[in-house]
C-alpha cells in the first residue's frame, strides 16, 4: 500500500473533522499546522531516552498497539503528554482519545504540546472511544494516537475493540498507545497484542520542604516476544510541574553505562569535571546543550540492555 501523499492526508483529515463533528458532537477541537512531517522512523520517541533504549526500537512502534499502565498517580498521562510533544517536534499529527478527561490544558502546554495542533476528543462511554480511534487510524495520517481510558473501561468489550484496532494500526504508519489505571481489584492481564507493555511502579514521592514536588517511578518494558517484564535500571522523576527530569534521567542512566564516573574531583564525563555532587552535575547539564548533546551521545552509542539492578553511581 503506497504511503498518502500530504494533500491526500489533508483531504482524509478534512473529511474526518466532518464525521468526527455529526457522530460526536462539537467537542472535537481540531486545527492541523501545514507541514510535512518526518515519518520515515520505524517508532516515535517517547520523551524518556530511557524507554526508548529499553524498547530496542527507540519509542513507541508505529503500526502497532502499545499499552502504558499503572496504578492511578503514577506518571502515566506526563508520559503521554511527552510522547505527544515528541511527535509533534517531529512534525507528525497526533490525537488524544480524552476517555479518563484528565488532560490538563495548562500543564500540558508546560509540558510542550501544541494543543493547536491536537485532535483532543472526549469520548464519553468505551464504545464511543473504540469508534472514534478505528476511524482515525483508517485515515492513515496520525503519526500517534492516544487512546486514555476511564477506569472501569475494561472486560470484553475492551478486548474485542483492541482486535478490531490491530489490523487498522497495521496498515497505517499510526503509534497507538492505550493507557489505562490498574486498580488492585482488577487483575493485570494486560492487553492483547500489545507490540510493547510499559509499566510504572511508583518508587518514592519527592518532595521540597512540605510541598509534594513529584514522584520517582521505576518502568518495566514487555516487548513481544519476551515472556516476562524488564526492570529499566534507572527510576525516572516526574515533577509536579515541569513533568519528566530529563537531566536527572541521562545523569543516572550516564552512571549506570560508565559514561559518568565517580572520581575525587567529582562526577567525570564526555572529558571533564560535571560537578562535585549529582545536582550540581544536573545544573550544568541542563546549562550546557553541547555537554547535554556529547553525554547523550555516548549513552546512545553504548546503548542499554535491560537488567534488573540498581543505578550504579549516581550519588543520591
Amino acid at each position: 500500500m503506497r504511503p498518502r501523499t500530504l494533500a491526500e492526508r489533508q483531504a482524509a483529515l478534512d473529511a474526518l473533522r466532518r464525521e468526527l463533528a455529526a457522530r460526536f458532537g462539537a467537542h472535537v477541537l481540531l486545527r492541523w499546522e501545514q507541514a510535512q512531517p518526518q515519518r520515515a522512523a520505524r517508532a516515535l520517541p517517547t520523551g524518556s531516552l530511557a524507554l526508548d533504549l529499553a524498547s530496542g526500537i527507540g519509542g513507541l512502534p508505529r503500526g502497532r498497539l502499545s499499552e502504558l499502565a499503572g496504578p492511578p498517580y503514577a506518571g502515566k498521562r506526563t508520559l503521554a503528554a511527552h510522547a505527544v510533544a515528541q511527535a509533534q517536534r517531529g512534525r507528525g499529527w497526533a490525537a488524544y482519545l480524552d476517555g479518563a478527561q484528565s488532560l490538563d490544558p495548562d500543564r500540558w502546554r508546560a509540558l510542550g504540546v501544541d494543543l493547536a495542533d491536537l485532535l483532543w476528543a472526549l469520548p464519553r462511554s468505551l464504545p464511543e472511544a473504540l469508534a472514534m480511534a478505528q476511524l482515525l487510524l483508517r485515515t492513515r495520517a496520525l503519526d500517534l494516537i492516544v487512546l486514555d481510558l476511564r477506569p472501569g473501561w475494561a472486560g470484553r468489550l475492551l478486548a474485542r475493540g483492541v482486535r478490531r484496532l490491530r489490523p487498522l494500526a497495521r496498515r497505517a504508519p499510526t503509534a497507538l498507545l492505550v493507557v489505562r489505571d490498574l486498580l488492585p481489584s482488577e487483575p493485570d492481564a494486560g492487553l492483547g497484542g500489545a507490540a510493547l507493555r510499559l509499566r510504572l511502579v511508583p518508587d518514592e514521592e519527592l518532595w521540597l520542604g512540605s510541598a509534594r514536588a513529584g514522584l520517582r517511578v521505576r518502568p518495566l518494558v514487555q516487548a513481544r516476544g519476551q515472556a516476562e517484564p524488564v526492570a529499566v535500571p534507572v527510576a525516572l522523576e516526574l515533577d509536579e510541574r515541569a513533568g519528566l527530569r530529563r537531566a536527572a534521567e541521562l545523569f543516572d542512566l550516564a552512571c549506570w553505562l560508565g559514561v559518568v564516573v565517580r572520581h575525587p574531583l567529582g562526577f567525570l564525563g564526555a572529558g571533564t569535571v560535571l560537578g562535585r555532587s549529582r545536582s550540581a552535575a544536573l545544573a550544568r547539564l541542563e546549562a550546557e546543550p553541547a555537554l547535554w548533546a556529547r553525554v547523550e551521545e555516548e549513552v546512545r552509542a553504548r546503548g542499554l540492555s535491560p537488567v534488573e539492578r540498581p543505578v550504579a553511581g549516581a550519588g543520591r
